[in-house]
């Protein structure tokens, strides 16, 4: 059963108590940071491998929210979806946990293991010079470096994404708001056959907040997990179900349709 609900759940990380094993000997990057000042998104890159053996660390900062996505990307095959339990540490410290979905995009070669960090938590990485991620037959540490003018440049493209989307505003006069905000029936989207089966399978539920970024057109730009439910998958099928299927009827400013930020609930529950 799939409902929308207000007011918004959180549902907190807890922090493991033992510390993290001293594990592998940590990937040294091979290549700079980048930045990708995307219309709809700001993602920080890194390639910790090579041209036969790719291996690349992502970061997603969204425009709303106080979550922010890791993913590592790697070589692997074909597979389905799968969810594991994961730990992630900060310089050999004591690890918390959080739930890891890894997938195979479509005809790709590489396989994707997909975390959300509370920002709280990945605010630690400014400082720090080592992270490691395992579960569901991953273990991987990195070297960190450069990490605080790095992050210093994805604020700024995420103060340009919140510019650009009517995030910020000023005195209830400014004539620069957004007078009519971005309009859709966002349950009309989901059934009942949209629970992911990973979840299902384990009976496990949760309630996932969402911001979207809307263009001009009524389509989502982007959609990011700002309030996790815990649960990879079923944060992972929110967003993807709302860019493939949610229509908006855009925002407007004098009288002309403008881009806008939308935010939401979904909360996924078993019978």
């Amino acid at each position: 059963m799939v409902m929308l609900l207000r007011p918004f759940a959180f549902l907190a990380l807890l922090a493991a108590p033992a510390l993290v094993a001293a594990g592998p000997t940590p990937r040294a990057p091979t290549a700079k940071w980048t930045v990708n000042f995307a219309d709809a998104q700001c993602l920080a890159m890194r390639n910790y491998g090579t041209a036969e053996d790719p291996v690349r660390l992502i970061l997603k900062s969204p425009a709303i929210g106080d979550v922010v996505q890791v993913a590592i990307s790697r070589k692997g095959h074909a597979a389905d979806p799968s969810q594991s339990s994961a730990m992630v540490a900060l310089d050999g410290g004591a690890p918390f946990s959080t739930s890891m979905l890894a997938y195979t995009p479509a005809g790709g070669q590489l396989r994707i293991y997909s975390i959300n960090m509370p920002a709280a938590q990945f605010a630690l990485i400014r400082h720090a010079s080592d992270l490691r991620v395992r579960g569901d037959g991953l273990d991987e540490r990195f070297s960190l470096s450069q990490m605080e003018p790095l992050l210093k440049i994805v604020d700024d493209c995420v103060a340009d994404l919140r510019r650009v989307f009517n995030v910020t505003g000023g005195a209830p006069d400014d004539p620069s708001l957004v007078r009519t905000r971005s309009k859709a029936s966002l349950a009309s989207y989901f059934t009942d056959k949209d629970y992911p089966a990973i979840a299902l399978d384990l009976h496990q539920g949760g309630v996932v907040k969402f911001a979207m970024l809307i263009d001009e057109n009524g389509r989502v730009a982007d959609c990011t997990i700002i309030e996790t439910s815990g649960v990879a998958a079923l944060d992972t099928q929110a967003c993807a179900l709302l860019r493939l299927r949610a229509r908006f009827h855009p925002a407007a400013r004098g009288g002309q349709p403008t881009k806008d930020a939308v935010t939401g609930t979904i909360t996924w529950q078993t019978e």
